[in-house]
């Protein structure tokens, strides 16, 4: 991680209630901790640690409750339908900050001491291993920074859970952040066996893409050639401007008036100059509309252009 990423971090005090405290209360351990909520270099490994004491805490409040708080259900704590977004990716701009959403379900256990979800990129987010281990960010939840439990009761001994996130890309993001993300989640509830993962989910954070795509000239006479140009650009968090995104493979679609849209050629961005710049010409046969597309790749997402329709005359 650059030097001019550490000096983004945002440290957090650390607020305790005592293990006695929490066990007489039953209060979950959502309350323990309000670290930073966005930190990478060394800052990412204190995040982590602050949210693997946070579970220790956990596991220490169930130690220490009464029966009568802790049934000690038999089984294990069953983790599902864990999701980001509703899908599987997240993309952000240059300006506006971006909320994530993380839900996932627990079961198999009747009363909650504490579950958190957190977000992070790098090769290993295991906090016993040497510092230099590969992690490179690692985001707490709004909800573990305030210090509340992100869990509801939604039946019989299941909990449904909601984490969020936000990230604003002039302070939180660099473009060496885009790319793969992990979920880091865990959970102690009354059953036997709690939850702990570094992958519950992989997803992807994205810079955001745009596409633009003119044909001219428009009306144009029957035989004569039609130019669709066109620009595919990204989000830059380095520079929070958009920049062309050179050597991609675009698609040219063309319809009727009526028609749907279906590939004609494909080809691969400009460089230079003409960073992200694609240009295609066709003969003027008939009234037709022409745009580019993107299939996207793991760190920019997916995009069409508006169509642009030509009067041939």
């Amino acid at each position: 991680m650059s030097q001019h990423s550490r000096k983004r971090l945002t440290s957090g005090k650390k607020a305790i209630l005592g293990v006695s405290a929490l066990a007489a209360s039953g209060l979950a351990v959502g309350l323990l901790v309000t670290p930073s909520a966005v930190a990478g270099g060394t800052g990412a490994a204190e995040a982590l640690k602050r949210s693997e004491a946070a579970a220790a805490d956990a596991r220490a409040a169930k130690a220490a409750a009464p029966k009568s708080l802790a049934a000690r259900s038999a089984g294990s704590t069953v983790l599902s339908g864990v999701t980001v977004n509703g899908g599987n990716s997240a993309a952000v701009g240059t300006k506006n900050t971006q909320t994530i959403t993380v839900k996932w379900k627990l079961s198999g256990g009747s009363k909650l001491y504490g579950s958190h979800a957190s977000l992070w990129r790098g090769t290993d987010s295991d906090s016993d291993s040497d510092s230099d281990s590969g992690l490179e960010r690692f985001l707490t939840s709004e909800q573990f920074d305030a210090g509340t439990e992100p869990c509801v009761p939604s039946g019989d001994a299941t909990f449904d859970c909601t984490a969020t996130f936000t990230l604003n890309p002039r302070n939180d993001l660099e473009n060496e952040d885009a790319g793969a993300w992990k979920i880091r989640l865990w959970a102690v509830t009354d059953a036997t066996t709690g939850v702990d993962t570094e992958n519950a989910r992989t997803w992807y954070l994205q810079r955001w893409s745009r596409l633009s795509n003119n044909a001219a000239p428009e009306p144009v006479a029957k035989g004569k050639t039609i130019t669709i140009t066109g620009k595919l650009e990204r989000a830059n968090w380095d520079t929070y401007k958009y920049a062309g995104y050179t050597q991609q493979i675009v698609h040219l679609q063309e319809r009727s008036l009526t028609g749907s849209y279906a590939t004609t050629s494909s080809h691969r961005t400009g460089t230079g100059s003409q960073a992200g710049v694609e240009k295609k010409t066709r003969t003027a046969t008939t009234d037709r509309c022409y745009r580019y597309t993107f299939e996207g790749t793991s760190t920019t997402p997916p995009v069409s252009g508006t169509g642009d329709c030509v009067d041939v005359r």
